[in-house]
C-alpha cells in the first residue's frame, strides 16, 4: 500500500474514530491520445489510464447516514441515507459520490464513512469526475458483496453523470478509468464497447500534459451544446437519406455530398465528427507501425478540428500547440478533453521529455506571468482495490 493510501487511513480514523474496518479503493484519471467528442457520436477513441488517481477509504457505521471526508480539500459533511430523497438537498461538493450511491440503492439501511484524496487536477480535462464516481461505485459494490461487470459499472458512471450531475457525457471517461491496462491505450468503439489494445512503448514515446490553468466544468461549459449540435446535425443528415444511426458511422464522402445543405454550426459539429474519427483509426493504424512523425500529424489536425469546427478551445491551449510544434522531438500536440480549459497533450520522443518540458514552461511563463503545471504520464492500471 502506498504512501497516499496510508495517509488516507490516518484521515480516515481521524475523521470517524468511531468507523468499522476500513477498506482502500483507487480510480485512475485519463488521457485521451486522439478521438476527441465523438465518444457521443458513435465514433473510435484511443484513452488510456494514467498514474494519478482518486483514492476512496470507506468503511460503515452505526449511524444510519453516509459521512464524506475530502481529506485533500479538507471538506466533510453528511447526508440521509434517502440522499435524494425527500426535499433533502446534496452539496454540490458530493453530487458525484451521492449520485453513485443513490443510482446503486435507493434503499440504504446501514451508513458509510468515505474518505477521498485525489492526486488528480481537478479541472484539468483528465476526468476527475468520473474517477470520483468509478470509485464510489466500485467500492460500495464491494462493501455489498455485489459482482462487479465493468462494462455495467461504465454505463453507472455515466448515468451518474447524467442523471445526477446534467451532463450529457459519452461512456469514454468511464471505460477507460475501468480497463485500464499498463503501457496501452485502447482504441474504444463506444457503438458496441468493443475495444482493443494498443501498446504504449515508453522506452520511446511519452505523452505530456500542460494545464492550461483555465479550470474547466463540462456542467457550466458549452459541453451540453455541443451535444445537442450533433444531435441536430443527425437528425438532419437523416432527413436527407443518411442510413446512420450515430454521425461517425457517416462516410467522408457522403458528408462531402450532403454538407451544403446544413447550416452553418450543425455543418462544423459534423465535420469534426466524422473527421475526428478517421484520424483516431489512422492514428491508431500509424502507431501500430511505429510511425510516430505521421500518427503525430494527426494531432495537430485533431486540434485544428477542435478549434475551427468544433469550438472548444481557447486562446492559451491554441498558444500551446503552437509553441509546441517547433520544440525538438516533438511529434504532435493538441488541445485534450471537453474544451474549454484543461491541458493540451503533447506526443515527444522519450529522451526530449524533460527539455519540451522546460521549454513550454518558460514560452507559458513569458506570455501569461504564471508557470503551468506540467507532467509526463506514465500509462497505467484501471479501478481497483489496495490491500495491506
Amino acid at each position: 500500500m502506498n504512501d497516499t493510501a496510508k495517509k488516507l487511513i490516518e484521515a480516515h480514523g481521524f475523521a470517524f474514530p468511531d468507523t468499522g474496518p476500513v477498506r482502500v479503493f483507487f480510480c485512475p484519471g485519463r488521457i485521451n491520445l486522439i478521438g476527441e467528442h465523438v465518444d457521443y457520436n458513435g465514433g473510435h477513441v484511443l484513452p488510456a489510464a494514467i498514474d494519478r488517481a482518486v483514492y476512496l477509504c470507506v468503511s460503515g457505521n452505526a449511524h444510519r447516514r453516509f459521512r464524506f471526508n475530502d481529506t485533500g480539500f479538507g471538506a466533510s459533511g453528511e447526508l440521509e441515507l434517502a440522499l435524494f430523497g425527500g426535499g433533502s438537498v446534496v452539496p454540490r461538493v458530493w453530487l458525484y459520490p451521492a449520485g453513485a450511491l443513490a443510482l446503486l440503492r435507493s434503499d440504504w439501511d446501514e451508513g458509510l464513512d468515505l474518505s477521498y484524496l485525489s492526486a488528480i487536477p481537478a479541472g484539468a480535462g483528465v476526468s476527475s469526475s468520473a474517477a470520483v464516481t468509478t470509485v464510489t461505485l466500485y467500492g460500495a459494490l464491494s462493501m455489498l458483496g455485489r459482482p462487479i461487470d465493468t462494462a455495467e459499472l461504465a454505463r453507472m458512471g455515466q448515468r451518474v453523470e447524467r442523471e445526477y450531475a446534467g451532463v450529457a457525457c459519452g461512456i469514454m471517461d468511464q471505460f477507460a478509468v475501468i480497463h485500464g491496462r499498463r503501457d496501452s491505450a485502447m482504441l474504444l468503439d463506444t457503438r458496441d464497447l468493443s475495444f482493443e489494445y494498443l501498446h504504449i512503448d515508453s522506452s520511446r514515446i511519452h505523452f505530456v500534459l500542460v494545464n492550461s490553468g483555465i479550470r474547466h466544468s463540462l456542467r457550466e461549459s458549452g459541453y451540453n451544446d455541443r451535444r445537442a449540435e450533433c444531435e441536430s446535425a443527425l437528425a438532419m443528415l437523416r432527413e436527407m437519406g443518411a442510413k446512420i444511426a450515430h454521425l461517425c458511422e457517416l462516410h467522408p464522402a457522403d458528408f462531402e455530398r450532403m454538407a451544403p445543405e446544413l447550416p452553418p454550426v450543425e455543418r462544423k459539429r459534423a465535420r469534426h465528427a466524422v473527421t475526428e474519427n478517421g484520424r483516431a483509426l489512422e492514428f491508431h493504424r500509424l502507431m501500430r507501425f511505429g510511425d510516430y512523425k505521421g500518427a503525430g500529424g494527426l494531432l495537430y489536425a485533431s486540434h485544428a478540428s477542435l478549434r475551427d469546427d468544433f469550438e472548444v478551445s481557447i486562446e492559451e491551449l491554441d498558444r500551446l500547440v503552437e509553441w509546441a510544434a517547433p520544440l525538438a522531438g516533438v511529434y504532435g500536440s493538441r488541445m485534450m478533453g471537453g474544451g474549454f480549459g484543461g491541458c493540451s497533450i503533447t506526443m515527444v520522443e522519450a529522451g526530449a521529455a524533460g527539455e519540451f518540458a522546460r521549454k513550454i514552461t518558460e514560452s507559458f511563463r513569458a506570455a501569461y506571468g504564471v508557470v503551468p503545471e506540467v507532467f509526463e504520464c506514465t500509462i497505467g492500471e484501471g479501478v481497483g482495490e489496495l490491500v495491506p
